[in-house]
């Protein structure tokens, strides 16, 4: 009775693992895994290694080498793959399969036919793969025919080239009218996911904008963008000697704030312009040389990212979104691996032969450093809605805070030097994470701190407002409540108040230009009394829009906000952001991420309404319990922002209220 059921064992195959080795019968959960743990039976040791035809490794498996060549030379595969010829085939082109490999492959066909069955009900994998895959090895096996009608359609995928170009889809060789075998899927270019086998730089390789588009756009820039992202510095900035990728990222946002003057008559003309710009960037970044020791250079080309993930993630939203995390990784690789935490060499100040070169290389430095703490900020947004792990930590900026506004804007070296002459500098200067320890610590007077840009005192209070996260997602995931963490950041925050606060006093007049500051300060201080409900749940997906849909359902709820204080305590915030959106000024100098502040904001008072909560909307006229009321104002002040994706997708979110 042992015996039998012992057999029935060995001859039932597991239904987790239905994928079998014809030689030592083991069996795997994967196809993929059966392939490669074939290739260990035929490996002999006169097998030749498999090279990178771009750099000096060598791999045992084609599929090591294909890994390889998306880890480093990603941008190789995708310049190659929009040029319309594949990386793989590429490689083929230009260097043969090594005969030995060759030779493996039908060695390891032959050993594996001879021991599968010859009967009608055989399928053979072999003939059904294309006769080019050459980086494939060939794998035959059998299965019965059950398993034929099972795993037939799984096993069809086996050894297909993923990084075929999409043009070269095979339309006949299936009858329903697709091959599977040769669907394509470029890893290296997300447009590909996007726009299947739209080629959008197709008759536009050589394309650039024309003269009136880039002074117009470049206008539109330093008037609606350059508060929010300020590291070119437009004194003396030249559209004629900066690299054409950095001029097409900047005009790409820019247009998004006017119309393209050579169709000026035509609707939406800065639209399609931006997006053209968009494309054309995009293809210039790719082929960049990102290895280069130029800094210049690496300086010029991260500012380009940053503008460019701001754009897919900002104002195309949707699936663009795929190329602005791409592209935000790549962007923190490239600044650690350039030094672009460490600040310029000292020595380079000391040697100036005169004011004009002195000022100069006080715009260098600063437009390095100011490079750096956009691509901090930026790092700590995309952890804060979309709760993806940062890449950057505040302990690798080696940076002192950035200089007071007034002397980055002075239009001259001698404009340049009086501003620092007469600059009162109460104390010696604060790098960025000595400044985080002395507000965590409240060792010191804010006020005894040098003068610094309210752009600096965004990273500190990204910071703050990152680490109440941190805690929530800890007692989220523990159970525990830690008050010992949380009050300290409030208090760090608090302290932080009247310097964000003051700073916001001198440039109250320029909303919204002058807004994200303290709106990054007064969301923050939302947050350390709320807990993002998004993070708790985990990372919510990888879109605006998906952040805009969680904080419409994932809002805390009224009981939570009435049984308690928090209402009262977080009234004055919230009100904030209802008379700054209920301002009458065009926002079309906004950063885009005050809107999903600002949304967070009213859905709170929202809430806050549905619970009969007195006086919650009374600051801009709305009575207690109307919520129909709310709806009605929320859609008007967004109403005037609905010419940006963002805004559109709010005016859908609050559909949905």
């Amino acid at each position: 009775m042992a015996s039998t059921s012992t057999r029935s064992i060995a001859i039932s195959p597991p239904s987790s693992q239905p994928f079998q080795c014809q030689i030592c019968s083991s069996r795997f959960t994967r196809h993929e895994n059966l392939k490669r743990h074939a290739a260990l039976h035929s490996r002999s040791s006169s097998n030749a290694s498999i090279p990178c035809h771009l750099c000096p490794a060598t791999f045992s498996r084609p599929d090591l080498r294909h890994r390889h060549m998306k880890r480093k030379h990603l941008d190789r595969m995708e310049k190659t793959s929009r040029g319309g010829n594949s990386p793989q085939s590429d490689l083929q082109r230009h260097a043969p399969t090594p005969p030995s490999l060759t030779s493996e492959a039908e060695g390891d066909a032959d050993q594996l036919f001879r021991q599968t069955p010859t009967g009608n009900d055989a399928i053979n994998l072999s003939n059904s793969l294309p006769s080019d895959l050459g980086e494939t090895q060939m794998l035959a096996t059998s299965f019965s025919s059950q398993e034929s009608m099972l795993l037939g359609p799984i096993s069809q995928l086996a050894g297909a080239n993923f990084l075929e170009p999409s043009c070269n889809l095979n339309m006949s060789n299936s009858p329903s009218g697709m091959s599977l075998l040769n669907f394509s899927l470029d890893q290296g270019s997300p447009e590909r996911l996007l726009y299947g086998s739209i080629d959008f730089n197709q008759g536009q390789n050589d394309w650039l904008p024309s003269t009136s588009q880039i002074t117009n756009g470049c206008q539109l820039y330093f008037k609606h963008v350059s508060h929010f992202l300020p590291f070119l510095h437009q004194p003396t900035f030249d559209s004629t000697t900066i690299p054409s990728h950095v001029l097409l990222s900047m005009l790409c946002i820019a247009y998004q704030y006017g119309v393209d003057p050579d169709r000026s008559d035509q609707q939406g003309s800065g639209v399609s312009l931006s997006e053209r710009c968009y494309h054309r960037a995009r293809d210039l970044v790719s082929g960049d040389d990102n290895g280069s020791d130029e800094s210049t250079r690496t300086l010029s080309l991260v500012q380009s990212l940053i503008l460019l993930e701001v754009y897919a993630m900002m104002y195309l939203c949707g699936n663009h979104s795929a190329y602005g995390l791409k592209t935000h990784t790549r962007m923190i690789s490239l600044a650690r691996s350039s030094g672009l935490s460490i600040p310029l060499p000292t020595e380079l100040t000391s040697k100036t032969p005169c004011l004009n070169s002195l000022w100069r290389t006080f715009i260098e430095a600063e437009s390095h450093k100011r490079t750096l703490f956009a691509a901090h900020q930026i790092d700590t947004l995309w952890y804060q809605f979309l709760s993806i792990p940062r890449q950057f930590s505040h302990l690798e900026i080696k940076h002192e805070l950035p200089c007071p506004q007034d002397q980055w804007a002075a239009s001259s070296a001698a404009d340049w030097a009086h501003k620092r002459l007469v600059a009162v500098v109460p104390g010696p200067p604060v790098q960025y994470p000595d400044a985080v320890r002395l507000f965590l610590s409240l060792a010191s007077d804010p006020s005894s701190f040098p003068s610094f840009d309210p752009y600096g005192a965004i990273n500190i209070t990204q910071f703050l407002a990152s680490s109440a996260q941190e805690t929530s997602g800890w007692s989220a995931m523990t159970g525990m409540i830690s008050t010992e963490r949380l009050e300290p950041l409030r208090k760090s925050l608090e302290a932080l108040g009247p310097v964000v606060q003051s700073e916001q006093e001198l440039q109250h007049a320029n909303w919204p230009r002058g807004a994200l500051c303290e709106a990054t300060w007064q969301s923050a201080m939302i947050d350390v009394r709320i807990w993002s409900p998004s993070h708790t749940c985990g990372i919510v997906g990888g879109t605006m829009d998906a952040v805009l849909q969680q904080t419409t359902y994932l809002a805390p709820s009224c009981e939570f906000l009435c049984e308690s204080n928090t209402a009262q305590v977080i009234k004055p915030h919230i009100d904030w952001f209802l008379t700054y959106l209920d301002s009458p000024v065009v926002p079309d100098s906004e950063a885009p991420w005050i809107m999903l502040y600002a949304f967070k904001a009213f859905v709170i008072a929202w809430q806050l309404i549905k619970g009969s909560t007195l006086g919650t909307m009374q600051v801009v006229g709305v009575e207690d319990g109307d919520t129909n009321g709310a709806l009605e104002w929320a859609r008007r002040v967004f109403g005037r922002r609905q010419r940006w994706q963002l805004g559109k997708i709010i005016l859908t979110c609050l559909d949905t209220l």
